[in-house]
């Protein structure tokens, strides 16, 4: 049976192909064929109608067999004569990610992507390309715009969502890695909480901290003390704010607060009035914080103070004003003039002005532009991006959340909320309820079932995960997360046999998997095939595969054992057995980079 579409998408471009329902695939394929002959008859330029029609018909039919060694060649035969064909490009980019070539795939997809953006199809693949090549700049921007041209289909959300949800995680392990980035991790959770939150104020003064240095923390810290009525505390905060940093908009915020509390109306205005000169959006949020108990009476005035009374939005009297002279992007990022930066012109291939821009689009509300620049911006400055990354992800995921609400998909809601439960707080039990919930409605998604296994193996029970997991492969034999799943109850049981089957299985999925190779190399290896783990296990170690405690050197020290290269088995066993020894030393002196 040929998939639709590859792996990584099966779950929300199953059914959508040219971004038409079905509920057959037959019916899709019949659709494309109608589809590509009426694109090549309105080509410019091109092959004659009948031949373009002809070789399309060639390559769907090879591309439907999985026969892309002959699909590829026909598809760009076509592209040289017509290189503008939205379905050559589509297939081409297609098939070129089935066989694991995701670089040279970017080309067609971006050129399907700008011939017919309306689907979203052409963009969920391009997305895929870019984010298996790290290109998560690219990915961002390219699933952002499948779910604007496809409507916001619940698939391409919840597909959004999870890409968010993986971005995320991933961000948050290479912070955690260091102090300062532990540091931004704390104070993303801290985001989480409401103002006068205690958790949200212990979380803080982590942060504080693990980073005393960090941009506006002492600030953020103190407004919090002052919604919980801590104030000796929040005193303190603003000592250390008025040392490193007195202009930044947190600190002048904290400033404005203390003056309120000993009614300084005027003192408190200016601090205000300064932050809205430079930012109205960092003006606005703020306003939005300010306590109902340090509103003044009606007798004093001043225009910050009627925005307040008003409650607006906007105060339109209060605008950004130019600083001194023509400033750079740089200064104008380190004052937080967020709106006069993104009025400059920016600079491509620049990852500094990529953050600052990115974190301006941030700061202003702006996070669907602000994630794919933050994403090049991670060069210039991890800590800062991350941070300003985390916060929108999250921000996009709970955008999600309202859209699948308002659309009434109680089972793409009970997916997306499984999905946040189980990766972001790592709560299987209640991942299983929710993955669970959506098969009511969704019985036989394939892709639930593989989650649903994935979280039954988390709670280690194995024999649900395993029936879960054989269920979506039964459905759809290339549902990775599944045969990932069955790949490794399989190795941990010792059950070899099956293990090299389902990442076999996993290879044709994503030829360039080096999780499968590596484990395969193992499978061989403890089934007595030398040749074979020498096979995966060589080539990968030669290329610096991770090997955290050398279990893989020795695996593969064993098979060149076994086959007589006795000198090439003493290095790769020393090397394992200094893994190994720099694992233990990690692990003893509680190194942040220690194995897990």
């Amino acid at each position: 049976m040929m998939r639709d579409c590859s792996a990584r998408l099966l779950p929300y471009c199953r059914n959508y192909r040219l971004g038409v329902a079905s509920t057959t695939r037959a019916f899709v394929w019949n659709f494309l064929f109608a589809s590509t002959l009426l694109a090549a008859a309105k080509t410019a330029n091109a092959l004659p109608p009948e031949d373009t029609g002809a070789l399309l018909t060639s390559a769907i039919a090879y591309h439907q067999k999985a026969d892309y060694a002959r699909s590829i060649p026909i598809l760009k035969q076509i592209l040289q004569t017509s290189p503008r064909n939205y379905d050559a490009n589509l297939l081409l980019g297609e098939d070129l990610l089935s066989i694991g070539n995701r670089k040279d795939s970017l080309t067609p997809l971006r050129a399907a992507s700008e011939v017919r953006p309306e689907g979203g199809v052409a963009q969920a693949f391009l997305a895929d390309a870019a984010a298996g090549l790290g290109d998560y700049s690219t990915a961002s921007e390219a699933f952002q715009s499948a779910v604007k041209y496809s409507g916001e289909g619940e698939q391409f959300l919840v597909a959004w969502a999870d890409f968010s949800l993986q971005r995320s995680f991933d961000l948050a392990k290479s912070l955690r890695r260091t102090a300062a980035g532990n540091a931004a991790m704390l104070r993303v959770a801290a985001a989480s909480r409401p103002e006068g939150n205690s958790s949200r104020e212990s979380l803080l003064k982590q942060s504080a901290a693990a980073d005393p240095a960090q941009r506006g923390i002492w600030g953020e810290l103190g407004s919090t003390q002052v919604a919980e009525g801590k104030f000796t505390e929040a005193q303190v905060s603003l000592r250390e704010a008025r040392k490193r940093q007195p202009e930044d908009s947190e600190t002048l915020r904290l400033e404005a607060l203390f003056a309120a509390m000993e009614e300084r109306w005027p003192d408190a205005e200016m601090h205000l009035s300064t932050v809205g000169t430079r930012s109205p959006a960092e003006l606005n949020r703020i306003l939005a914080l300010w306590p109902k108990l340090l509103f003044p009476g009606q007798e004093v005035t001043g225009k910050v103070w009627d925005c307040l009374r008003e409650k607006t939005t906007n105060c339109p009297e209060i605008s950004a004003r130019p600083g001194e002279g023509n400033q750079p992007a740089k200064a104008l990022y380190a004052e937080g003039r967020w709106e006069q930066l993104l009025a400059l012109p920016s600079i491509p291939d620049d990852d500094s002005d990529s953050l600052w821009r990115g974190v301006a689009f941030s700061k202003t509300g702006d996070c669907p532009h602000a994630i794919p620049l933050l994403e090049r911006g991670l060069k210039a400055d991890l800590q800062a991006g991350g941070f300003s990354l985390q916060l929108c992800y999250a921000s996009e995921g709970d955008r999600v959340v309202s859209l699948l609400k308002a659309k009434g998909d109680d089972a793409a809601l009970h997916q997306l909320k499984g999905d946040m439960v189980l990766r972001l707080h790592n709560d299987a039990a209640t991942a299983v309820f929710e993955y669970a919930e959506a098969l009511n409605s969704r019985p036989q998604d394939p892709h639930l079932l593989a989650r649903l296994a994935d979280a039954y193996k988390q709670l280690g029970e194995e024999a649900k995960a395993r029936e879960s997991a054989q269920q979506a492969v039964a459905l759809d034999a290339h549902e990775s997360s599944a045969l990932h799943t069955l790949a490794q109850i399989a190795m941990s049981s010792r059950d070899y046999d099956e293990a090299i089957a389902r990442l076999k299985q996993l290879l044709d999925v994503d030829p360039e998997d080096q999780w499968a190779q590596a484990q395969l190399g193992v499978a061989y290896g403890q089934s007595g095939n030398p040749e074979e783990a020498l096979h995966y296990l060589g080539p990968l170690l030669a290329a610096n595969y991770p090997d955290p405690k050398g279990a893989l050197h020795a695996m593969l020290a064993k098979a060149l054992r076994k086959l007589g290269r006795q000198d090439e088995a003493n290095k790769a066993a020393d090397e394992a057995a200094r893994l190994a020894n720099s694992s233990l030393e990690n692990s003893g002196s509680g190194s942040a980079d220690a194995p897990q």
